[in-house]
Order: C-alpha cells, then structure tokens, then sequence
C-alpha cells in the first residue's frame, strides 16, 4: 500500500490546492455572501436567524470534529472521509431554496457541518504532500490560490444576483465547487491495503474516548493549550466578522449590495498574492511569530470597522478595510496549518487538527451567537457587536504573547 494517500508531486500539491479554491468558493459566496442576503431581503429573516442556525451548526461540528479526526487515524485514511463530506455538502448546498425556508435553513446546516468536517481531513493531507521546509509555502499557496475560489463567488454575484437570483446562485456554486474539488478526488489513493478495519463501533468508542483524552492531555502541552486558548478568543471574533461583514456593509454602513461585493473582490485579489508570502515569512520566521502578527492586525481591522461609522469617517476608509481584511486572513490561514503540524506527531495529524478544529468550532458557535445576540436581542445594534469582535481578538493576541514555545 502506498504510504500516502496524496503523492508529494505536481499533481497532488495541485490537485490539492485546487481544493482549497472551492472550499473557499463556499465560504466566500455561500456562507459569506449569497446565503445572509436572501435570508435577510428575500425571506425576512436578521442577524439572529443567520447568527443562530451559525452557532447550531457549529455545535454540532464541535461534537463530531474529535471523533472524525480520531477515526481517521484509527483507520489511516483521510480521502474517502473527505469525499463524503465533501460530495454531500455540495448536494445540500445546491437545494438551498428548492424547498421550504425551514427546509432550506437546515440544508444550509448541513453543508455548514460537512464542509467544516471534510476540513479536518483536507488539512492532515498537508502532511502528506509537504516536507518541514516547505510546509510553509505549499499551505500559503493553498490559501493563496484558495482566494480564486472566492473571486469566482463575487463574480457570480455580480453577475447574476440581480437577473437570476440567489437560488440559482446556490446551485452554480455547487456546481463550481464540483468541478474544483473534482482534481483532488481523481488523483486521491484510495486503495486500503493491509489497513485493519475494525468494527465501526469499535473505533467509535475509541475515537470517543481518544478526543476526550486529547483534549485533556492538551493542557499538559502548555504552548499547545495556550495556542488553543487564544484561538478560540481570535476566531471567534474573525469568523463571526467575516459572515456578518456582508449585512454590515449594507446594513449599517448603507452600502448597496454591488459596493459590498466589490469591495470583497478587492480584498480577495490582494489576498492572492499574500497566500505565497506569508508562506515564505513562515518558512524563514516561523508560524507562531506570523501568528502574533496576524491576530494583532485583525484586533485593528475589527476596531476601524467599528469606529467609521461611528465617526462617520471617509468611505473610501472601507476599501482599506476590505484589502487588510484580504490579506490577514490568508496570513492567519498560513500560519495555523504549519504551527498544528508542529505541534503534532507523524501518527497523531487528524487527531491534532481535530482538536484544533474543535476549538475553532467553539468559537465559531460563540462568535455569530453573541453578534446575533448583542445585535438582535439586546437591540444594541451591529456597532456594538463589531466592537465586541475586536475585544475578543486584542484577548487573543495577549494570550499569544504571553505564551513561550518550548
């Protein structure tokens, strides 16, 4: 049996960057764009309906994110996980608004979850495609490349949310995604080999109890645990930032639905070219310095955002946001992969990914409830929330800081 699921070739770094470009198609335009505008103008929902079935989501990829990860490195295979995930995502995805609006919202769940767990096994595959010197560059030009993925997003909105509409906008982008991750499931090994398969039940219970071990032997670890303690504050507030930059921009700043997106296209253009160097800002100064940078940069990205209509500040000022916006996200992108995989052991990746991906997940439930909560059920409004984003990423960033690598 082949020793790796992926080969470190042309094709395999390819094939897996190619990936990356629909999973960001997904949170870009899906999540990010055309699914908070057709809730919101099209079926009447607000923040708290968007915020909510956020967090629901998320809790359950809280649960299941240990146990996928274990299960993976109890059977040592990551390729036929990512491709249920992943192919059954893509089917939701494209149903949103063929039925119901409650039937649509789960859908929109559905996909939510699976994405984030076929995540975990897309990122151990970094393992297998890249060396320790050049970790760094191959992941930074995923999330590089990835940002394509977004721009595709834009443009079909641009193009075809006036005309056609977010319903078949939701199934363009399935098909997208499709054809993008297509590359990566055609040059995957599938082939088990020798690999024992134990009773499903069996890995289960030991998946189980090996995802409830790890995260207590995490705060053995203690730059680990400091690491997973300070991403949970930082995520928290990005990832709730990101999903509600679109109903901010309209909402509160009053900019039209085009203007957002155009913005969002200048930032994922700048975000290209970051991928590649932050990558070899990684390579040369290491991950968990690029690390501090990054979420110090997000604490003043989400405290501008706050602060210009408040002070009624030049519009222009958004554009800057969008394009820092851009390229701090692929920085943070580039930078967490490689400091995991250097935390991790050959024979633990999935696990440790998982863990990671769980507090992400925490975080992420976190981060759209509290927005959706201080917006919509206190009536303090967007402001006071985006205010709340960039607190949680300054506590981020002082936990960093005050975290020493052994």
């Amino acid at each position: 049996m082949a020793k790796n699921e992926l080969s470190r070739s042309k094709l395999g770094i390819v094939s897996w960057v190619v990936y990356d470009m629909g999973n960001t198609l997904f949170s870009a335009g899906i999540v990010g764009l055309i699914f908070p505008l057709w809730l919101t103008r099209d079926m009447a929902g607000n923040d708290g309906t968007f915020g909510f079935s956020l967090s629901i989501s998320m809790v359950i990829v809280f649960i299941l994110s240990p146990v996928a990860g274990t299960i993976s490195d109890v059977t040592r295979r990551k390729m036929p996980f990512l491709l249920f995930t992943t192919l059954v995502a893509i089917f939701a995805t494209a149903l949103i608004g063929v039925f119901s609006y409650e039937a649509s919202i789960v859908l929109f769940c559905a996909a939510v979850i699976l994405i984030h767990l076929a995540n975990i096994f897309y990122n151990a595959l970094l393992a297998d495609i890249s060396t320790e010197s050049n970790v760094g560059y191959i992941g930074g030009l995923g999330v590089g490349i990835g940002y394509i993925g977004a721009i595709f997003a834009v443009v079909c909105g641009l193009l075809f949310y006036d005309s056609e509409g977010p319903v078949f906008l939701f199934k363009l982008m399935a098909l997208l995604m499709f054809i993008l991750v297509l590359p990566l499931f055609l040059s995957g090994n599938y082939f088990i080999g020798n690999t024992k398969i134990t009773e499903f039940r069996s890995v289960l219970l030991t998946a189980l109890k090996q995802a409830f071990l790890s995260l207590w032997q995490a705060r053995k670890k203690k730059p680990w645990a400091m690491f997973l303690f300070a991403c949970f504050w930082y995520f928290s507030s990005i990832y709730a930032g990101s999903v509600f930059a679109v109903l901010y921009g309209v909402e509160t700043v009053d900019l039209s639905e085009r203007e957002v997106q155009l913005i969002l296209a200048v930032g994922i253009i700048f975000g290209i070219p970051s991928g590649a160097f932050w990558g070899y800002l990684v390579d040369r100064y290491g991950s968990f310095f690029n690390l501090k940078i990054n979420v110090m940069a997000w604490f003043l990205i989400l405290g501008l955002a706050a602060l210009l209509p408040v002070f009624d500040l030049p519009g222009e000022l958004w554009w800057a946001v969008g394009v820092m916006s851009g390229v701090f996200m692929a920085g943070l992108y580039v930078s967490e992969r490689p400091f995991v995989l250097s935390m991790s052991a050959s024979d633990t990746v999935s696990e440790y990914f998982a863990v990671y991906n769980m507090v992400g997940r925490l975080a992420a439930i976190t981060g759209p409830f509290t927005w959706g909560y201080i917006s919509s059920t206190l009536g303090l409004g967007q402001v006071a929330s985006m205010t709340w984003l960039s607190i949680c990423a300054l506590i981020g960033f002082l936990i960093l800081v005050c975290a020493k690598l052994e």
